[in-house]
């Protein structure tokens, strides 16, 4: 009982352990960035400001509340000192809105425009006006470097394109993005429905054509196979059926023949003892009758059997 115990004070240790590393905020990583918002993409209040996207690698909810948004990393040891101040440029993203936890492979925007006032996703300060090039993203104790994203001074000046991760959550691949994608992958992919591809791949449907004949020929030969082998097994299996057959009867026979029967036919004996009785019957002597009965009595005795009045019918006579 005690072993038991310990056993599953382990497993709830081990979950709620594994718990929280599935709960790590080290899975986020920054996506993409725009800072030359000029008619794209517009806030909750229709302005366009710059903007900066954050992507959840893992595969479960990561819950961001506490975390700091900045894009100045020397307050960073003073941050994690206990009761210090927090370092300007620096945003602490609030623990009173639900929408800070991310799903699984998920996206959520923040809006650069140094506007805290606005809501949870407005950070306190805005790259425009900022001296660095980068954004960073911190742990809630201000100790930890979570991800960071330097983007080019193009960014700032004359490019209109949002710059960012060509696959997501993949930093080794970064660069300016031909389509902005806020709130969504930056895979872009053009969807083509498959009438449209057919149309484009095969416009005179040849290889439609050939596929369809082709899938019809091969289920006739399939068919056609299967007969074969279902015939070719029947028919051994009938040769193997006859053969038991065949040896049942050849052993029955054998049988009867030790009993005296062999093919159907009379045994020698039997024809022996038959021919020697019809030899016996038509050559041996015999009595030969005269199929006459004769009856001989005694002239002394008076049998009524001899008159022949009584073979005769009487005349009728009538009475007056």
């Amino acid at each position: 009982m005690k072993y038991l115990n310990k056993l599953m004070v382990l497993m709830m240790t081990l979950l709620l352990t594994s718990a929280a590393f599935g709960q790590s905020v080290r899975d986020l990583r920054f996506n993409e960035i725009l800072i030359k918002n000029t008619d794209n993409f517009d806030d909750e209040y229709g302005r366009h400001v710059p903007w900066v996207e954050i992507f959840n690698t893992a595969y479960n909810n990561v819950n961001m509340a506490g975390c700091y948004l900045t894009d100045d990393t020397t307050g960073l040891a003073a941050a994690g000192k206990k009761g210090g101040e927090v370092p300007e440029h620096w945003y602490r993203i609030p623990k009173t809105d639900v929408h800070t936890n991310m799903p699984q492979r998920s996206y959520l925007v923040f809006y650069l425009d140094a506007e805290p006032l606005y809501g949870t996703f407005h950070v306190s300060f805005d790259p425009r006006t900022s001296k660095t090039s980068y954004i960073a993203l911190i742990s809630a104790d201000g100790k930890d470097l979570i991800d960071l994203m330097v983007y080019p001074k193009a960014a700032l000046v004359d490019s209109v394109l949002s710059y960012g991760l060509y696959k997501d959550g993949i930093s080794e691949e970064a660069g300016f993005m031909e389509q902005f994608t806020p709130n969504s992958s930056n895979e872009v992919k053009a969807v083509i429905s498959k009438q449209e591809r057919l149309k484009r791949d095969d416009p005179y449907g040849i290889g439609l054509a050939l596929i369809s004949m082709s899938v019809v020929f091969t289920a006739l030969i399939l068919i056609y196979v299967m007969l074969k082998l279902f015939g070719y097994f029947s028919k051994r299996m009938a040769q193997k059926n006859a053969l038991k057959s065949g040896i049942a009867t050849a052993a029955s026979s054998a049988n009867a023949s030790a009993e005296g029967v062999q093919d159907g036919r009379m045994t020698g004996e039997e024809a022996a003892a038959i021919a020697a009785a019809l030899h016996l019957h038509f050559n041996s002597m015999h009595d030969e009758e005269s199929e006459v009965i004769t009856i001989n009595m005694p002239s002394a005795h008076y049998s009524p059997w001899a008159q022949k009045g009584l073979t005769m019918k009487r005349t009728p006579s009538i009475r007056k």
